[in-house]
């Protein structure tokens, strides 16, 4: 049995891992229906997947601990931002640099360098063994950049002062860059990005803009990325179809998370197979929530081989045979991590979490 580093690595690269991968995210604190014997039946299940890769952030500190008053947590990052959480996820509502770019000359950035930040990365480091390392540059760019000013107001920057817009942006992919180093310092396989660009309906952006103002600084960071032996993974929310061409010319390996309700995946796999790993898929608005268990099956079972058998720049997921999805995979050569379209909702079934599991595991 190959390690779960190589494992992974095949996967990516297209060169025929010995099993599926398999990252799938699944709490039952935030699940609706509560059923023990069901419960354990998926407990079961994740024991059964090869604890194959290990994911981490850095531990950054609070500019103000958490405050609970009235049934809602508030705090400030170490940006500055303010966060409020009330039991539905986690949302911003104050941004330091909102009232304006005036404001910059005097912002400081957190320091990419203090070593106080990697201290619980590290000692997960140190006892990885064999599985692939995934560390993040998380809220990369253009999430970081909305969360300093403003979501409105960062869509209309560019227009409307295009050298503060340029002033920040630049010192936020400073600082990425050093992250990235840090990062590739300590050994790791693979940095994960995310940066959401789409809306289920299209990009957020037009195409031509996003490649004159944002293009080239993910140039520079998935260049450093790949200089120094790791692979580039990224989670871009919503339909990003028109600058997927643009993302892969950069060196893009990994796309999460998928999205059914956002993209066509017949049409990812034809276009982009073979070209790209795509982790995810599984559709947590639709078919987990409404379908059946066999309906959830069916859906595991095409990602594969839409993704996983057919992974060729020439290929037709049409011309694939129908194998069963297991660990061991006749005719899988990589392309594909198993995994959900995004965070599993809170009315979902739990005998369609079952299914999920059973198709990628069984």
């Amino acid at each position: 049995m190959i390690s779960g580093k190589e494992n992974y690595q095949r996967a990516i690269e297209f060169r025929s891992p010995e099993r599926l991968p398999i990252f799938i995210q699944c709490s039952f604190n935030g699940l609706r229906e509560r059923n023990p014997e069901k419960e354990r039946r998926i407990f079961e299940l994740q024991s059964r997947i090869p604890d194959d890769i290990v994911m981490f952030n850095e531990a950054p500190p609070f500019l103000a601990e958490p405050r609970t008053e009235g049934g809602a947590t508030r705090w400030t990052d170490q940006w500055g931002t303010g966060w409020i959480s009330a039991g539905h996820g986690n949302k911003t509502e104050r941004y330091p640099l909102e009232a304006g770019y005036h404001l910059l000359k005097d912002y400081v950035l957190p320091d990419p360098h203090d070593r106080g930040r990697f201290a619980k990365p590290d000692e997960i480091l140190s006892k990885r063994g064999d599985r692939y390392a995934l560390a993040m540059v998380w809220f990369t760019l253009f999430e970081r950049l909305w969360m300093l000013r403003g979501f409105e107001n960062m869509l209309t920057d560019p227009y409307d002062n295009e050298d503060g817009f340029c002033a920040l942006r630049d010192r936020i992919v400073a600082y990425n860059l050093a992250m990235i180093d840090q990062w590739l310092e300590r050994g790791v396989d693979g940095i994960y990005f995310s940066d959401d660009w789409g809306c289920q309906r299209g990009l957020l952006i037009n195409p031509d803009d996003w490649r004159k103002w944002y293009k080239p600084s993910y140039d520079k960071m998935f260049r450093r990325v790949h200089d120094g032996g790791a692979c580039v993974w990224m989670h871009l929310c919503g339909d990003i179809t028109p600058i997927l061409p643009d993302l892969i010319e950069l060196g893009l390996q990994v796309l999460n998370p998928v999205q059914p309700q956002a993209m066509d995946i017949r049409q990812l796999a034809r276009d982009f197979g073979g070209r790209l790993c795509f982790f995810g898929g599984v559709d947590v608005q639709g078919t987990l929530i409404r379908g059946t268990p066999e309906d959830v099956k069916r859906e595991a079972r095409e990602l594969v081989e839409l993704f996983g058998m057919c992974s060729s720049p020439a290929g037709s997921a049409s011309a694939c045979a129908r194998p069963s999805v297991s660990h061991t995979l006749r005719g899988y050569r990589g392309g594909y991590i198993a995994g959900t379209s995004h965070t599993i909702m809170p009315e979902t079934p739990l005998d369609n979490i079952i299914a999920m599991y059973e198709s990628f595991v069984d």
